[in-house]
């Protein structure tokens, strides 16, 4: 699709042949009859008519299509498919669909009909297009030329199952140049497995019935599994969609809806007629079946301004009815960072409407469709009495996220999955600035730090990493891509490029590149044009320096660097080098390093500015650098202000002394930086243990959120590669000294005066003390469950515990009971109607010290019985293998159902890739490093979409072996010198 802009109003205007009484079907006037016979064969259900639907009879030929290489980041230009690309000799400009589901047992199905106007570029003879699990019925398959009227006559029809394609092979080539339009009759399937166009159920409260609905998830590559399409990103067109359902049910759509009437023949069924969509790419077309309630937001249909700009928005939130009230902040939020962002990228939202969707079952949090936004019930639902803070923080993060996606995916889609980045990135560093805007208490800008970017660093350390940007062709691939890099590492780069070019200049670049690709497809390379464009003329970065120059080696190279900074104390100057940073570096790793170039930002202890994150200077792709403006030997030196820029940073002995002597006078953020650091930069061997964890040392005296919040993952890795070491006692003793000060000021009651970053506070330092048997946190903790158990045996439905507290009260009492507090927990969960209740209650179910109970609660995760829904899976799964009891248990239930897990779950979604990913938590000895490398080869060729879980899970747990051969030492040494004395 061409970047021709039209509007929300057009209609189809700029389509010749279409006809506004047709309503969008674009058929010409010697096919009516034949299509209205086509129509009403569509809607019959009964008698035999209802046999032929279900049970379709197509000649599948056995024939395989050609193939060749595609071009790894742009459409292929062969009118033959490859192995896993279409062609590209047709495009589709306009779909119109219509469809009709059925939701009922024994008949799960969608009966549908799709017109597609193609434009012809070069003669061929056939047209392909995507299907998957879909039954065409190739009598009712035809191609018509739009000119002439004419029908060309069909020869053949081929299926190619692996490359998921399906060939309309022709008796004549088509006339380049000309316009086609291609009918074909299907059946798809209503799925289970949480893709494509698929069921999913729930119990309703008030009558105890069971409610079905069908609703869509496409990314990346399932609308095939809906409807016959050209299923990737750069095949834009707009669509035309009609979709049947029983009077009892209603419809939803990306856009508002045109007209309804009845259904010829099927008294009680009506079609819900759409208004045509933008330009757009097939994964974010949808549609929803069901008898979800919705509200309007407040506010959310009045005209509203920002700034020069206006839109009048129909804004809408949907839930199920028992859990409507929970939509009130998506509600009171949702139109705000929508205002926010339309100001913030100077472009108004195009669409009239944006419904948001909570759905019983979902695969991923959140999908961004145009116009109707779908989402998990615990990413878009927050009830102030149940949920926690962390919850209502998940709901505007999620929130943002999808409203960034409506311009940066949307608006402008790549043009292929290789840069999926350029729209999970921006979505999520720019959603991060829309919930910053609406609750700056939060300080989510700064927390941005250690939520994004110290967690992808970790990743990002390992050699089995991948790009930011990287080749990907079938289906698998562009699925395992859909991970922290292209997300977290993603938004941290672009941040890092938000300082080095200052704000004004990125926020008009960004401006230019939606302008100048509005309705169309880009690469990261259009972008990196418009930001140097807009750098030179603000002269914001030097006029020998591209965009594309620094942003290629931080986009198209594994990894991320460490500088170290090592100080010439007599010369006064500071020598600044750079290499890749690895956890752990194998003996056949790469031999050379890659060099980045990186913006160097620093201060010092005689003037110290921590605010001011433009370059003072680069290193550019070369190993090393001089700093000459350096203080004198008493005053320390600080790198990456802000922590702005993707890397590490390592001192000499003497500057670190210097920092951790200094650490009190030092802004919070600074100080987290400094600790995610040093222990991370322990762990991988490049500084001794002792400087890190004398810089841990202070935070018995750190009573703020953010350094103990960076801290937290790397204490918990000791904690983990300690848990079963003759030294684990030490590491409790000094941890439990280490946090008695936060214990004594926060205390286990939550307080009225308290911020919200005191109330996360506390959350982690009760994590920290009833983990580690403080007997204070393990008491209150265990007399709050039982209270609860009390009060609900005397028929009192109010849960006393403070919503902010329920996960570790939870998780305590069914470590230190027994099978009552356990099927006391799993009968609430039953009945918990709050999301994150639910997610709280199944987390704590897995902290249970009775081996049975575990091995049960994993089996009842692949039980069609159970009311575990698929979606929960891997929290199930995580929740015993983060467990030091259940932790060999997970393994070996993973290890012993691996067939049974991969059918159950399917290959979509990452729930088998995370429970993969979940399993190096305690494993660092050879003996289980060998079960992990055979689990691996026993299951060579049916990894589906975990092979690169496993790839990277492998080389964590070498990595926890060679932290035990070289670093347990360390560790022992200076817990015995600070488990001797009083803090």
């Amino acid at each position: 699709m061409s970047s021709d802009k039209v509007t929300a109003n057009s209609e189809g205007a700029n389509h010749k042949y279409q006809s506004p009484k047709r309503s969008g079907y674009f058929i010409s006037k010697s096919a009516v009859v034949a299509m209205v016979f086509v129509y009403l064969l569509s809607v019959l259900v009964t008698g035999m008519v209802v046999f032929q639907w279900l049970n379709p009879n197509p000649t599948v030929a056995a024939t395989m299509l050609d193939s060749n290489t595609p071009e790894e980041s742009s459409i292929s230009s062969s009118s033959s498919p490859t192995s896993s690309r279409l062609p590209t000799h047709v495009m589709p400009t306009y779909y119109r669909l219509q469809l009709m589901p059925f939701l009922t047992a024994g008949n799960f199905t969608a009966h549908g009909d799709v017109w597609i106007q193609l434009n012809c570029s070069s003669s061929a003879n056939n047209i392909t297009l995507n299907i998957k699990d879909i039954d065409i019925l190739e009598s009712d398959v035809s191609v018509t030329h739009i000119d002439t009227g004419m029908e060309i006559t069909i020869h053949n029809h081929i299926y190619d199952k692996e490359s998921e394609m399906y060939s309309v092979v022709l008796h004549e080539n088509l006339d380049a140049g000309a316009t086609y339009q291609l009918h074909i009759r299907f059946v798809s399937h209503l799925n289970d497995l949480l893709q494509g166009f698929y069921r999913s159920s729930y119990v309703d409260q008030a009558t105890g019935s069971v409610r079905w609905l069908a609703s869509t998830q496409f990314s990346p590559t399932d609308a095939r599994r809906a409807f016959p399409c050209f299923d990737e990103p750069a095949f834009k067109a707009r669509f035309q969609i009609s979709i049947a359902r029983p009077s009892s049910l209603t419809s939803m759509s990306n856009m508002p809806q045109n007209k309804t009437e009845p259904v010829t023949d099927m008294p009680g069924w009506w079609w819900d007629h759409y208004l045509p969509t933008l330009p757009m790419s097939t994964y974010l077309v949808a549609f929803i079946v069901s008898d979800l309630q919705g509200r309007l937001a407040p506010g959310g249909s009045t005209r509203r301004k920002a700034d020069d700009l206006k839109s009048n928005v129909n804004f809408r939130v949907w839930a199920r009815r028992d859990a409507l009230q929970q939509t009130q902040y998506a509600a009171q939020i949702g139109p705000h960072i929508l205002q926010y962002l339309e100001n913030y990228f100077g472009i108004k939202f195009p669409l009239p409407k944006q419904d948001m969707v909570a759905l019983p079952d979902f695969g991923f949090n959140a999908m961004e469709n145009w116009g109707l936004i779908t989402y998990r019930e615990t990413a878009m639902l927050y009830d102030e009495n149940v949920s926690t803070l962390a919850n209502k923080e998940q709901v505007a993060s999620v929130i943002g996220h999808e409203l960034a996606h409506q311009w940066f995916g949307n608006l402008v889609t790549p043009m292929w999955w290789n840069d999926l980045w350029l729209k999970e990135g921006f979505a999520t560093y720019i959603g991060y600035q829309g919930v910053n805007h609406i609750e700056p208490s939060w300080r989510e800008d700064q927390r941005f730090i250690q939520k994004t970017v110290q967690q992808v660093l970790r990743t990002d350390a390992l050699e089995s990493s991948h790009p930011i940007s990287v080749p990907v062709n079938h289906p698998n691939q562009i699925r395992q891509i859909f991970d922290s890099i292209s997300y977290s590492k993603g938004a941290s780069i672009i941040r890092m490029m938000s300082h080095f070019l200052g704000e004004d200049t990125f926020r008009a670049g960004l401006k230019s590149y939606l302008q100048g690709h509005a309705y169309g497809n880009a690469r990261q390379e259009d972008l990196w044009e418009a930001l140097t464009t807009q750098a030179h003329q603000d002269d914001t970065l030097p006029s020998h320096l591209t965009v594309q120059m620094i942003m290629d080696t931080w986009t198209l190279q594994t990894g991320y660097p460490v500088i170290k900074v090592m100080r010439d104390y007599e010369r006064k100057v500071a020598v600044i080098t750079q290499e890749r940073f690895l956890l752990y570096k194998s003996s056949n790793g790469t031999k050379s390093s890659p060099t980045w170039w990186i913006p160097l930002t620093y201060t010092t202890q005689d003037v110290p500015d921590f605010n001011k994150t433009r370059p003072n200077t680069w290193l550019e792709i070369t190993d090393s650098t001089e700093i000459h403006e350096v203080p004198d030997e008493d005053n320390w030196m600080f790198f990456n202000i802000q922590e702005t820029g993707f890397y590490r940073v390592n001192y000499d002995a003497h500057n670190w002394q210097l920092l951790t002597d200094g650490y009190s006078s030092l802004p919070d953020m600074a100080r987290a930086q400094l600790l995610d650091d040093a222990l991370n930069l322990a762990q991988a061997g490049q500084l001794n243990y002792s400087t890190a964890l004398n810089l841990v040392h202070n935070l018995r005296k750190d009573m703020q959120y953010l350094p103990w919040s960076s801290a937290h993952p790397a204490l918990i890795y000791l904690r983990n590669m300690l848990a079963l070491s003759p030294i684990y006692g030490s590491f409790k003793a000094y941890m439990l000294q280490l946090i008695n000060p936060l214990y004594n000021k926060l205390q286990f009651e939550e307080r009225l005066a308290d911020t919200h970053l005191e109330r996360l506070h506390r959350r982690l330092i009760l994590h920290w003390a009833c983990g580690l048997g403080h007997e204070q946190c393990v008491w209150n903790a265990r007399t709050k469950f039982r209270v609860w158990m009390s009060q609900d045996s005397r028929k009192v439905e109010t849960n006393p515990i403070s919503p902010n507290l329920r996960a570790v009260v939870y998780c305590t009492a069914i470590k230190h009971g027994g099978s009552d507090e356990w099927n006391f927990a799993w009968k609430k969960y039953s009945a918990a109607n709050v999301g994150s209740e639910r997610e709280n209650l199944l987390d704590a179910l897995g902290c249970s010290s009775q081996p049975w109970l575990l091995n049960r609660y994993l089996n009842w995760m692949l039980s069609n019985e159970s009311i575990i829904r698929k979606q929960d899976g891997f929290r199930v799964f995580a929740s015993v293998n983060n467990n030091v009891v259940g932790h060999s248990l997970a393994f070996n239930f993973l290890r012993n159902n691996w067939e049974d897990i991969l059918d159950y779950f399917g290959l979509a979604f990452s729930s088998v890739s995370k429970m993969v990913s979940a399993l190096p938590k305690y494993m660092n000895t050879q003996l289980q490093l060998h079960e992990m490398e055979a689990f691996k080869r026993e299951n060579d060729g049916n990894l589906g979409t975990a092979a690169k879980s496993f790839e990277q899970t492998i080389e964590k747990v070498q990595a926890n072996v060679d932290w035990m051969d070289n670093s347990y030492g360390q560790v022992e040494e200076w817990l015995k010198m600070h488990t001797s004395s009083s803090l």
